[in-house]
């Protein structure tokens, strides 16, 4: 009787007031929503609540045995400008007299001097004026000071840049004492400053040494030290990527000099770095450089080179296994893709590596394959079997030896007597 009351009421009103009278049942229950694995599209794809709040294990694209050692760390997953990056990493850096270890190799500080280091005299925050000298970890005052007077000031049989008191002291104009003997530091000025007739960049001296804007002494000859303002900077009538001197260097961001030419380098930043109109993966300087979390620059497409982090890399929709460019490529520990599928190879862990809810020979992916450390037992029938019966050995684990144990009925075996018979009943006959 209530259920007719209740649709005889509703009747009603509709007659009285019309369908646009805003007669209606309220409801607490929320709007449906069908979850789908999170992907960068400002939609909230899992009805959590949070736009792209990418999922995924913990992300790391530094080098290898750099993780997690000294200051660099993992980070999370996350949308960037088209494009899924790994927000929160700390990478490696140039190592930095901090106390901290910047470079991640294991060591803190190896590469500063605490001997003998001017500005590193015993530890990172000390550093000896130029009248003091680093000597043993301690700032020493120097005695001999004045390194061109021909002198020996400090009467200790060491005269000028022979006196270590003299090391980095000028011992002239454009001439600093190094390694105990007078050398050349001013490298674009024409002059043989230090006396032994050689000038400027033909003075091993100055090697890597500026000479002049832009320019950078190289093995004994003028060389182009800036590869990015398009300037010939030591005059040879090449400039930039087309010299020589800039191969391998940077010429700008996201770019290096290779070949004579600009090349493409970040490949996931949306910037035409090289200048030649071709952006990330368009540009075939890209092919087979990394253009973002999980994703590897074609051709002829973009590849998804992580299968196992619930994220789709490569833009094309497909996630890990559901996606072709992962066959062949773990899963996860245990775990292969094949034929778009996650598979269990690993069928002795007493785990289900490929999220089936089926562990080791309970799992057909599994059916003929070893099931324990011994190569004498494979998965048949979702049971560990013995398949080596003559080997004195309980493969399988399950506390029976060769013919004793059930699953070796009529497999080859060994007499006592030293034959090849096969077991019957318990026994090799």
């Amino acid at each position: 009787m209530k259920v007719i009351y209740l649709c005889v009421s509703l009747l009603l009103c509709g007659v009285l007031f019309g369908s646009a009278s805003g007669c209606g049942v309220e409801t607490d229950e929320p709007p449906s929503c069908k979850t789908e694995p999170e992907t960068c599209n400002q939609l909230d794809d899992d009805c959590n609540g949070t736009v792209d709040d990418l999922a995924g294990e913990p992300c790391y694209q530094g080098p290898e045995g750099t993780r997690n050692v000294g200051t660099c760390r993992a980070g999370k997953p996350a949308c960037g400008d088209g494009n899924i990056v790994c927000a929160g990493q700390v990478l490696p850096t140039a190592e930095v007299c901090n106390g901290r270890d910047d470079d991640c190799d294991g060591s803190v500080d190896e590469e500063f001097d605490f001997q003998t280091g001017q500005d590193t005299c015993g530890r990172c925050d000390r550093a000896c004026t130029p009248m003091e000298l680093c000597v043993a970890g301690q700032c020493t005052r120097r005695k001999e000071v004045v390194c061109d007077n021909a002198l020996d000031d400090d009467n200790d049989a060491a005269v000028d840049c022979a006196d270590t008191d003299c090391s980095t002291l000028p011992c002239g104009p454009g001439c600093s004492c190094i390694g105990g003997k007078r050398a050349e530091t001013s490298c674009a000025n024409g002059e043989d400053d230090e006396g032994d007739t050689l000038a400027d960049c033909l003075d091993p001296d100055c090697d890597t040494r500026s000479c002049g804007a832009g320019c950078l002494c190289l093995e004994l000859q003028k060389g182009e030290g800036d590869c990015v303002n398009t300037v010939d900077d030591d005059d040879d009538t090449r400039v930039d990527c087309a010299d020589s001197d800039c191969s391998d260097r940077s010429c700008g961001d996201g770019c290096v000099c290779q070949g004579g030419v600009r090349v493409e380098l970040l490949c996931d930043d949306h910037v035409d770095n090289d200048g030649d109109s071709k952006v990330d993966c368009v540009d075939p300087d890209c092919t087979d450089k990394f253009c973002g979390l999980g994703c590897l620059c074609g051709p002829p497409n973009n590849e998804e080179v992580a299968c196992s982090d619930g994220l789709e890399n490569d833009g094309d929709g497909l996630v890990d296994c559901a996606d072709p460019d992962c066959n062949g490529m773990s899963c996860a520990l245990g775990c292969l893709c094949v034929n778009l599928s996650r598979r269990e190879v690993a069928c002795g862990d007493s785990l289900d590596n490929d999220g089936d809810t089926r562990i080791d020979c309970q799992d057909p992916d599994c059916n003929g394959e070893q099931c324990s450390s011994s190569p004498g037992a494979v998965c048949i029938s979702t049971v560990c079997s013995e398949t080596r019966c003559n080997d004195s050995l309980d493969n399988d684990n399950d506390g029976r030896v060769d013919c004793a144990d059930n699953n070796c009925e009529g497999l080859p075996c060994q007499t006592s007597s030293g034959q090849t018979g096969r077991c019957n009943s318990g026994t090799c006959q």
